[in-house]
């Protein structure tokens, strides 16, 4: 009898050290699954309020545009900005983001660079020359007395380029709407005339990031100060 029950007694000690076991690997199952899930959802919402941020600076922007009557003079002004530390501590540097829409490569583009076809600017001789039209924490782009979700979303740092609209034919992309460079019978006016092209790009906490484009028109038409948006779009 006392060699069975230590038999018993051995069996017992696996049955429980197997039970606790199991039972530790489904708690640290549960832990990992709820610290993705927390990660997953806390991303989720990062990148929402990058997306609102770009979105933001973006309306900024148009609403300065609105107010300016020479919009040549802002597309031969060019700007390429600096480096700057980012909300989740990495470091950007404007300049490089400026090339890489003028040309595809960090480096400093020549006109043959710009002018250059390819598949994201296939426009030729009338590809955008991107300059840096606002940038910074959209803190200081926004008016006092935000609310708790509006200052979430403020904490971004927000980069809006512009540049002339690709629709024109011009091959002038420093100019807005001036005559077409080959006029024939399908070519006798430039329907890119009046329009802009902006890219906003936001930064924020944990690597989200978020940008959107639109084309913005005005039409002499309409009263002063008045401009619309033409096509909007969020970048992927």
């Amino acid at each position: 009898m006392n060699g069975r029950a230590a038999d018993e007694r051995g069996i017992a000690l696996i049955a429980v050290m197997s039970a606790s076991s199991l039972l530790l690997a489904l708690a640290l199952s549960l832990a990992l699954t709820t610290t993705v899930e927390v990660g997953i959802a806390s991303n989720q919402r990062d990148g929402v309020q990058m997306l609102h941020a770009a979105d933001a600076a973006l309306e900024r922007a148009i609403a300065d545009l609105a107010a300016v009557s020479d919009w040549d003079a802002m597309l031969a002004t060019f700007a390429s900005g600096g480096a700057v530390t980012l909300p989740d501590g990495q470091r950007l540097d404007v300049s490089e983001e400026t090339h890489r829409l003028q040309c595809g490569s960090p480096l400093a583009c020549s006109d043959g660079d710009m002018d250059r076809t390819t598949a994201l600017r296939p426009w030729g001789r009338n590809n955008p020359r991107w300059t840096v039209y606002v940038s910074g924490f959209l803190t200081s782009l926004m008016p006092a007395g935000l609310s708790e979700a509006e200052l979430a979303t403020s904490r971004a740092y927000v980069v809006v380029w512009l540049a002339d609209d690709p629709a024109e034919n011009d091959a002038q992309p420093l100019r807005d709407g001036g005559p077409p460079a080959v006029v024939d019978a399908f070519n006798r006016s430039n329907p890119g005339r009046g329009a802009v092209w902006l890219h906003a790009r936001a930064y924020g906490p944990s690597g989200s990031r978020r940008a959107v484009e639109a084309i913005v028109e005005r039409d002499a038409r309409w009263p002063p100060q008045q401009v619309r948006v033409r096509v909007w779009r969020e970048i992927t």
